[in-house]
């Protein structure tokens, strides 16, 4: 009769491990995840340098490089820890008080405006210390007054600028 309940007991014991083991293991993958993003994120700063319109030196809008846009030029130094990538997915923002709008990125854009490119300036890929230009290209001049824009890298870091012209 022991043996049994020895038996029993051991079954009973081996059923429980292959049935908690697993939800353990995936667990401790969840939080090796979410705490792999999280470090990542806290990485990633950047930081918005300048923003201008194309202007002449006057101030009055001009097509200054011959592209047939108006551009908005906006500086981005990456200034975290972590290499940027998929900088095409990023979120840019740009617009007066109250008419806010998301840029969408040049391939998403399509031939529609305004739309955004980007360049790196000092450096082959967005790492610590290497600026970004962002040229937002649009198809009429914009009026004078002040803007904000935004940028979110695709792990979440963000910066904000408020400029005029």
């Amino acid at each position: 009769m022991s043996a049994l309940l020895v038996i029993a007991g051991v079954v009973a014991a081996v059923m429980v491990v292959n049935s908690v083991l697993p939800a353990i293991s995936g667990s401790s993958n969840s939080i090796a995840q979410a705490s792999a993003k999280v470090s990542d994120r806290i990485e990633t700063q950047v930081s918005i340098v300048y923003a201008t319109g194309e202007l002449d030196t006057t101030g009055t809008w001009q097509d200054t490089n011959s592209d047939s846009d108006f551009d908005i030029t906006v500086w981005v130094k990456n200034v975290g820890n972590a290499r940027i990538l998929d900088v095409g997915q990023m979120d840019v923002f740009l617009g007066r008080s109250g008419t806010f709008a998301r840029i969408p990125y040049v391939d998403d854009a399509g031939a529609s405006y305004p739309r955004w490119v980007y360049a790196l300036e000092n450096g082959d890929e967005w790492e610590n210390s290497v600026t970004a230009k962002i040229t937002i290209h649009y198809s009429s001049t914009q009026a004078s007054d002040t803007y904000m824009v935004k940028v979110i890298t695709p792990s979440g870091a963000y910066d904000e600028h408020y400029f005029s012209f």
